[in-house]
């Protein structure tokens, strides 16, 4: 059977659009809210520390913990990407995230409680 595990991370950030013909061209921050979703066989129950699962909830965290920490949380977004929209930075974490998260499918990018970005396969 495959299945879907996704996880959340918080981060804060600041950034500024600027090609933006209105208030976001000036410098702001977000508390965004990440999602990460792998997808993938849950694996039998042979007695491995994995035993019933897709993936290990910590070895999802670990990879984005070390990327959100390092480059995102209480950073300029624009040292990221020119043009830092949430779409940029959703493309940018899919290219940095799928070659250490095998059966990713799912990155979702909260900027406000009411406005997201998604890329899924």
């Amino acid at each position: 059977m495959t299945l879907t595990i996704a996880k959340r991370f918080r981060f804060e950030a600041h950034h500024r659009l600027p090609w933006h013909d209105g208030k976001c061209a000036r410098d702001h921050g977000h508390s965004y809210l990440l999602e990460v979703a792998v997808r993938g066989p849950v694996r039998g129950d042979n007695g491995a520390p994995d035993s019933g699962m897709v993936i290990d909830f910590a070895t999802l965290s670990e990879p984005v913990t070390q990327l959100v920490d390092e480059l995102l949380d209480h950073h300029s977004l624009n040292a990221v990407h020119a043009n830092p929209t949430a779409e940029h930075i959703v493309e940018w974490l899919v290219a940095t995230l799928r070659p250490v998260l095998p059966g990713l499918c799912r990155v979702r990018l909260w900027e406000t409680d009411t406005a997201y970005a998604e890329w899924s396969s």
